[in-house]
């Protein structure tokens, strides 16, 4: 048993700090505000996440986890401080370490020199930051004597599958320099790992973190680039699920990550890429690659609304039903959403959106306020429009009542930007279907009613 703080409550905190408490750890997780300590020692997860509140309640009732406001009385007793704060992205593309940073101090005047402690840097951040965290730490720590050592343990988690990531993970990274630190992380990650030998790889601090953002970077580029040969499918003809079949079935290649769709959102992607690129010309490393996937999935954002606008001919005026606005499935993040993007070209150019999503309405009334219509039930949001577009793969949408479609819609024109339909299906209800990289709109515009 190990007790831990962790300094963060957000998915990666409050994933981290749930799982490790589940297998019999002492875990504290701290947050700055009241009003989220609260609610997660009443049992009640402040992000959605699936499976992770009944382990969370689980782990409160047994005493493994709690949570606090104080960070200094969390981290006096803990054996290794988890900082896993928010980095989010300053208007250069850089990541803004403040709070990285404050945490660090705050550590700082927290440690006492009983024994060797392990602070971990859970946070996405750059080799830049590991450095600023050593200078920070020794300096508060210059008069106490404190014993540390500085890690790097990225993590790699997706959301809407962040608890099994975390329970059965493909891969464990940790950047560590001494024997000491590695030993500790192994008998910390032995619950998920001990069945599968290989997973925990040990390197050093700045590796481990180039490998988290080599990893999205990557990842991105496999998306953007599917989708522009989506798009190359539509101008010539071809079949982008038939090429992507293909590809698949290259042992070099797979098929993860290798779907088109509307463009790549969330808070990880993006935001990683603009921070690499940045803290590269930092350091004199133009990374040309790197910069041109932003700049591509930027623009493919745009691609799905300007199709509709296409077919016809203007939207202004035109009743719009968007379903889904999250940036993927089993999760209420709008973050960078392809969505946002979709939206706001739509009602920029006059149209009306009726939106439907099961988890991300409220998320989508901070966003758009009263500029769009929000609808619980995914019919609702279709009656009268001239046209549905699909922007998120939720499984409610995968297969829906076609002819319950085409007496709702106005045009009985469907978008589908996910390629989740079945193509035959939506032909016999007699609806129009345009979807990513396929040529079907031209098949079906003749399918009798």
């Amino acid at each position: 048993m190990k007790r831990l703080a962790v300094v963060g409550t957000g998915y990666v905190g409050l994933v981290s700090g749930t799982m490790f408490a589940c297998v019999g750890n002492h875990v504290t997780c701290i947050d700055k505000d009241p009003r989220i300590v609260e609610a997660l020692r009443a049992g009640r997860c402040t992000i959605h996440e699936p499976g992770l509140e009944e382990i969370l309640r689980s782990a409160v009732a047994d005493g493994a986890l709690h949570f606090a406001t104080d960070t200094a009385e969390a981290v006096a007793a803990a054996d290794a401080v988890f900082i896993a704060v928010g980095t989010p992205s300053l208007e250069s593309g850089a990541y803004d370490f403040q709070y990285v940073e404050a945490a660090a101090r705050e550590i700082g005047r927290a440690l006492t020199p009983r024994r060797r402690r392990f602070i971990v840097l859970k946070s996405t951040v750059t080799p830049d930051i590991y450095t600023s965290v050593n200078a920070i730490l020794t300096q508060e720590t210059a008069a106490s004597g404190v014993d540390f050592e500085v890690l790097s343990n990225p993590e790699f988690l997706a959301e809407g599958t962040a608890v099994r990531d975390f329970g059965q993970p493909h891969r464990i990274i940790v950047g560590a320099v001494s024997g000491e630190a590695q030993d500790f992380m192994e008998t910390l990650y032995a619950p998920f790992t001990k069945r599968k030998p290989g997973l925990l790889q040990f390197t050093d601090p700045r590796s481990a973190i180039v490998t988290k953002l080599a990893a999205n970077s990557f990842l991105a580029c496999r998306v953007a680039l599917i989708n522009e040969v989506a798009r190359y499918c539509e101008a010539v003809g071809a079949d982008i699920e038939r090429v992507r079949t293909g590809l698949a079935s290259d042992p070099r290649i797979g098929h993860l990550f290798l779907y088109a769709g509307p463009g790549y959102g969330g808070s990880c992607f993006g935001k990683d890429i603009r921070a690499l690129r940045e803290s590269a010309r930092g350091h004199g490393a133009d990374l040309c690659l790197i910069a041109a996937i932003e700049e591509s999935n930027g623009r493919h954002k745009l691609h799905l609304p300007q199709r509709v606008e296409r077919h016809f001919g203007s939207v202004a005026g035109k009743t719009i039903a968007v379903w889904g606005l999250a940036f993927k499935a089993r999760t209420d993040d709008m973050r960078e959403s392809p969505s946002v993007d979709a939206i706001e070209y739509l009602l920029e150019r006059g149209a009306r959106v009726q939106a439907h999503d099961p988890r991300a309405l409220d998320r989508a009334a901070e966003r758009f306020g009263d500029r769009i219509v929000y609808c619980r039930n995914k019919y609702e949001a279709v009656s009268g429009a001239h046209a549905l577009v699909i922007m998120t793969e939720w499984d409610a949408y995968k297969s829906p009542d076609y002819y319950e479609l085409r007496e709702r819609l106005e045009d009985g024109v469907i978008f589908d930007g996910r390629n989740i339909l079945d193509a035959d299906e939506v032909r016999q209800a007699g609806l129009v279907y345009i979807a990513m990289g396929r040529q079907a709109e031209i098949a079906l515009q003749t399918a009798p009613v």
